[in-house]
Parts: structure tokens; sequence; C-alpha cells
């Protein structure tokens, strides 16, 4: 009963964290992140570029993404300027990840937290003082999840159990998708995935399967409120999920070759893991922003005008 408790403080640990690291980021920028929004993008790769800064200051694909619609909604953007900024925001979304793979000594964490704490009392560094110490409570989440694993020799031979068994990738997407519906987070969804890898739990290649569902199910709460909104906002909702899957579909037949690359690059799995998360991203992007264009009119296509 005490490990179920620690498991589920640290992962209400992990996702306050990240909320409150968002709204601090997104009081420090306040409406200028709208304004450079409508200002520079003017082609996609320039909206790329402000998709990558806007998602790694907000720490949040799906924000942008949700802004985006609304500016589009409101004809402030076009639907093919709104194309850049979330192919940018799948990169920019990526630098959550790689912080997540950051080890940080756990001496240092709690008087790093009270001292930014204390800083929440002035009022000039409030915000960025949320945004520290949320980033701080996101770490500490991360090992109390970790420290209480260690002893749930039970539940470690039933996840090991399932991952053994789920030799079809289609299982670990579908995980992917559901753990990031359920938290309401790919980054938190992505840490907990760092956490069960390190323990041992799950292999990489099955972790990048999940990593797979994760982008996807980051973009089913944009997509939900893009059903709600006028028809450029249903075709900007589409493109942010049309977009990941193409990018699975491209990557999912080079997995393993993947996982090997990652193996050279980083010693530790949560590094592999958030390589991999960011090689996706940043891959996937990429390839499909050269045939924006061709990329508009398919989503135009599956997303037509009802006459």
């Amino acid at each position: 009963m005490d490990t179920a408790v620690s498991v589920i403080s640290g992962i209400l640990l992990l996702l306050c964290g990240i909320h409150f690291m968002r709204h601090g980021l997104q009081n420090i920028l306040g409406n200028r992140l709208h304004q450079t929004l409508i200002r520079i993008t003017v082609t996609p790769w320039r909206g790329l570029l402000v998709g990558i800064l806007a998602s790694a200051l907000m720490q949040s694909s799906t924000a942008v993404s949700l802004i985006t619609i609304g500016l589009v909604s409101a004809e402030y953007l076009s639907f093919y300027q709104s194309l850049g900024i979330i192919f940018g925001a799948n990169i920019g979304t990526c630098s959550t990840v790689q912080l997540l793979a950051l080890s940080l000594p756990d001496q240092y964490l709690l008087p790093l937290l009270v001292f930014f704490m204390v800083l929440l009392l002035i009022k000039k560094l409030r915000y960025m003082a949320l945004a520290i110490s949320s980033f701080l409570c996101i770490f500490i989440g991360i090992n109390l999840i970790s420290n209480s694993l260690s002893h749930m020799s039970e539940l470690n031979t039933a996840l090991e159990y399932i991952a053994a068994g789920k030799t079809n990738p289609g299982y670990g997407i579908a995980g992917g998708i559901l753990i990031t519906l359920l938290l309401q987070s790919s980054s938190a969804a992505t840490a907990l995935l760092m956490v069960f890898a390190n323990e041992g739990i799950i292999d990489l290649t099955t972790a990048i399967y999940v990593v797979y569902g994760n982008n996807i199910g980051s973009c089913l709460s944009s997509l939900i409120i893009g059903l709600a909104s006028p028809l450029a906002g249903k075709r900007v909702a589409a493109a942010h999920i049309i977009l990941n899957i193409v990018g699975v579909l491209i990557f999912l037949p080079f997995t393993k070759f993947l996982a090997y690359l990652m193996l050279k690059f980083s010693p530790e799995i949560p590094g592999q893991i958030a390589l991999a998360h960011t090689t996706f991203n940043v891959v996937s992007s990429l390839i499909v922003i050269p045939f924006a264009k061709q990329f508009a009119r398919l989503i135009i296509w599956l997303v037509p005008e009802r006459r």
C-alpha cells in the first residue's frame, strides 16, 4: 500500500510540475507569443522556427496547436501559414524530454526547490521561480516513482510479462496513446516510460514503439477542440495528428535500426529514449515540410468543405 501511495504521489508531482511549469512560462511570455505567431509565419520554414521556439518555451506542442487553431479560426493566420507552426511544435516539445533525460543529484533537489519557492514571494521573479520550482518537482516525482518501482517486484514481473508478449508494435503504439490520454501530457508519459525502461521493465525497441504512440496521443486533445472549431481549425487539428501518423508509418520499418543507433549515441536508456523521441519528431517534420503545399492539399481533401 505504501509503495502504491508513493507511485501515485510521484505521478501527481510529475503532472503538477509539468502543468505549473507551463503556466509559469506562459505568464512570462504574455501576449507576445500570439503576436509573434501572426507577424513572422509568412512561409512554412519561418513558421517551423516559430513553432519550435513557441513549443520549447511553452513546454507543450498541444498548447501551441490550440493557440494556432484559435488564430486560424479567427482568421489571423491562413491554414497554409499554420502548417509550419505545427511542424515546428513537434520539434520544440522535444526540449522537455531532453531535460527529463538529465540526471540531477537527489541531495540538491529539495534545497533548490525550497530556494525557488521562497523566490515566489518576490513579485518580479514569481513566474520564473514557479517555472523552475515546477521543473524540480518533475524530477522529484520521477525519483519517487523510480524508487518505488524498484520495490514492486510483483508489478515488475507483470510488466515484464506484458512487454515480452508485445511482439506486435501495435500494442506499444496503442499503449503510448492510452498513457498519454490518461495523463494528458506526452512529456509525463515519456517520463514514466523512461522510469520503466531504466528499471529494466521494457527494452529500448518497445519503448520507441510507445514513443510513437505518445506522439499520436498528444494530438488528440487538439483534435477534440478542432472538431468544435470552424473548417480551418478542423484542418489544423487534422494536420497535427496526420503529421505524426505519417511519421510513424515512415519510422516503423526502421525501428530496430533506430534503436541500434540510439545505443551508439547515449550510454543510458533515458537518454536513448529522449534521442529517439527527438529524432522521430525532427525527421518527421523535416521530411514533410518541403512538401507543405502537397500536404495542405491532402488535408483539404481529407477535411473538405461541407455544402
